[in-house]
């Protein structure tokens, strides 16, 4: 009888530290959960600030300035926005949230730039898959006559070959319809012609022509620059001017025609490379070297230039530099 009453003695004080034990340990979350409260809420609110459209820098520089904190999310292009804005913020700005919140944000990369690929010459079709194929989408097609390319062909395109543009950019195109009906005349490409082969055809077609000489070695005798353009719809009342190369050097007035040289040299790679130079001056666009070089090989070539000049270089069809002259 004694025993059973120790027994139940010591059952009664365990049962009782138990409920101490959990009476106790509810306090303590009680007291945490409210000494947590309290320091939340004794953090300001504040409206969240817009920040997209920022650089990383002014941003930090806004939100700091409300004792809020960044967190770069990831990165993404973006069509408009400069490498290194934001494109995206969380919370969104104008949200109320408390002092020390972080915001998540996407930095842009910048756009994707692409080189517009050559569809000169290319059927219709071929053309709008190869746009396709780079990135870039159709644009308008126009129909004119043309003395070079066949029916169905692409006769010229905007944005120009080699130019850089971005994703998705639109490419122009302007379709041969084939030889013109008659009574149409086209100008026909006279570049590398004998200018005879030129007065010739204008006289033929009753229509007035100017000359032009330009010195150029080993040219003489040959067109090397025309107006109107290839393809060009003539009227009676248009005049042809063309400029022929001659054998006797003479002085574009304000520029020299000897001693001025471009120098380059083929960037350092595991094999040789195609270096190609495009002279751009007030004659026009035309190649003055195109060939497959080894690294490190030196360029010397000389000039012959008329007005203000450029330089493009292409190394393997894609343009790496843009030299004034």
């Amino acid at each position: 009888m004694i025993l059973s009453f120790d027994i139940m003695l010591v059952m009664k004080r365990i049962h009782h530290l138990l409920l101490l034990s959990i009476v106790i340990v509810v306090f303590i979350w009680l007291m945490f959960n409210w000494t947590i409260s309290v320091l939340v809420h004794q953090r300001k609110e504040v409206i969240v600030p817009a920040i997209e459209g920022k650089s990383l820098f002014d941003a930090v520089d806004m939100i700091s300035k409300f004792n809020l904190g960044l967190k770069k999310e990831g990165e993404e292009f973006h069509p408009d926005l400069p490498q290194g804005t934001i494109t995206k913020q969380n919370p969104p700005s104008g949200m109320v949230v408390r002092e020390g919140k972080i915001i998540k944000v996407i930095i842009s990369q910048g756009s994707e730039l692409i080189f517009v690929p050559s569809i000169i010459g290319e059927t219709a079709r071929n053309a709008e898959l190869k746009i396709r194929k780079y990135y870039l989408k159709a644009g308008t097609m126009t129909e004119v006559y043309s003395l070079k390319y066949e029916k169905g062909k692409v006769v010229s395109q905007t944005p120009e070959p080699d130019s850089i543009v971005k994703k998705n950019t639109p490419i122009d195109l302007i379709i041969s319809s084939g030889e013109p009906r008659d009574g149409v005349i086209l100008m026909p490409d006279f570049v590398g012609e004998s200018i005879q082969k030129a007065k010739k055809w204008a006289e033929e077609n009753n229509l007035n022509y100017e000359i032009a000489e330009e010195f150029l070695p080993g040219s003489s005798g040959k067109i090397i620059n025309q107006e109107p353009a290839l393809d060009r719809i003539l009227m009676s009342s248009d005049v042809v001017k063309l400029v022929v190369a001659i054998g006797s050097e003479y002085k574009i007035e304000g520029q020299p025609v000897e001693g001025e040289k471009f120098y380059y040299e083929v960037p350092q790679g595991a094999k040789g490379q195609k270096i190609r130079l495009m002279l751009i001056d007030d004659t026009g666009e035309r190649e003055i070297f195109s060939n497959v070089q080894s690294p490190g090989s030196k360029i010397d070539i000389p000039l012959i230039k008329k007005g203000k000049a450029k330089i493009r270089v292409f190394i393997n069809n894609i343009l790496v530099e843009e030299r004034e002259l």
